[in-house]
């Protein structure tokens, strides 16, 4: 289809060449991150006692709700939490202890602590939740999340009437999914100022199952900007702006409407991101791999030595 054509939608034609991230900005500028982790299982049998003095004196951690075979801890100024109740977890038969932190916040001396402290000290461990966070250089105000599976969609403004979060998915689910502009939270909350014109976060909340598919989180996913006023049709151009503001009436289209539209959204659509996005996490892939492996790998000492308290 050449510019300018007229197609069955009332479409005003663009170009066959899609953009991609590559032609709106440097791709190396691009990063992927676990933004969060937790971690859950069982304390290696013989390990209570030890992990309990352990948590009671050092001045890292920050124990509350303390029992004989519980406790609560916040370590390192709060950048890591830990739940350890035994006799809950055999009521409810769930985990005894969970563990939950930010990896990309930590020094890799923090790492190790935890991992020495908490994570080595645990059995059969398991991930409960990971978050994995695209950080990218493009204004991503205007882009749309299109899936097979139903998504609900959640927009918040700023003050000038742009989008600055949002949110596909339910918060309960296992896969919940962000968008929000990164440059602005870091200049109002951590009174951080960025160089580049945008930067803004894609945030993919991974829980449960899906957790074992992290590197495949967003393989139903397109990540489109669609430009619905080349719509020349006026009642299908309604119908297009409807469908991306009001995401639940995709449910009441039969289904060959619903692909005729998805579609003329991808046709409408000269940037998607989601193909550049799989390839920094195929650059990354083996990194990323081995820090998760690294969390949930078999304790490698006998017994909690002593760190330097400093």
């Amino acid at each position: 289809m050449k510019n300018n054509e007229i197609n069955n939608f009332g479409l005003t034609g663009l170009s066959n060449s899609r953009l991609s991230v590559t032609s709106v900005t440097q791709n190396e500028k691009i990063s992927v991150v676990f933004d969060r982790i937790t971690v859950v299982g069982y304390l290696i049998e013989g390990r209570e006692r030890q992990l309990k003095n352990y948590v009671e004196r050092d001045p890292r951690i920050n124990l509350r709700d303390t029992g004989f075979d519980k406790f609560k801890a916040h370590a390192l100024d709060n950048k890591v939490y830990v739940e350890y109740d035994r006799r809950l977890a055999k009521q409810l038969n769930r985990s005894e202890i969970r563990v939950e932190f930010n990896p990309s916040k930590l020094s890799d001396e923090e790492k190790d602590f935890i991992q020495f402290v908490f994570l080595d000290n645990m059995r059969g461990k398991e991930f409960s939740r990971i978050d994995l966070a695209f950080d990218l250089p493009i204004n991503l105000a205007d882009f749309y999340i299109m899936s097979d599976k139903s998504l609900k969609k959640t927009i918040f403004y700023g003050r000038n009437d742009k989008p600055e979060t949002k949110y596909f998915g339910v918060r309960d689910s296992e896969r919940y999914i962000r968008i929000y502009n990164k440059k602005l939270q870091l200049s109002e909350v951590d009174k951080k100022e960025i160089e580049d014109e945008y930067l803004w976060r894609i945030e993919f909340e991974l829980k449960r199952s899906m957790t074992q598919k992290w590197d495949k989180c967003f393989d139903d996913l397109q990540i489109i900007k669609p430009k619905w006023k080349t719509v020349e049709n006026q009642q299908k151009r309604a119908m297009v702006y409807m469908l991306l503001n009001e995401l639940d009436e995709w449910s009441n289209l039969q289904r060959r409407t619903k692909y005729r539209y998805k579609k003329l959204l991808n046709e409408i659509s000269d940037e998607d991101i989601s193909d550049v996005l799989r390839e920094t996490l195929n650059n990354n892939h083996e990194k990323l791999r081995a820090e998760l492996e690294n969390y949930i790998a078999i304790s490698h000492h006998d017994k909690l030595y002593n760190f330097d308290l400093g």
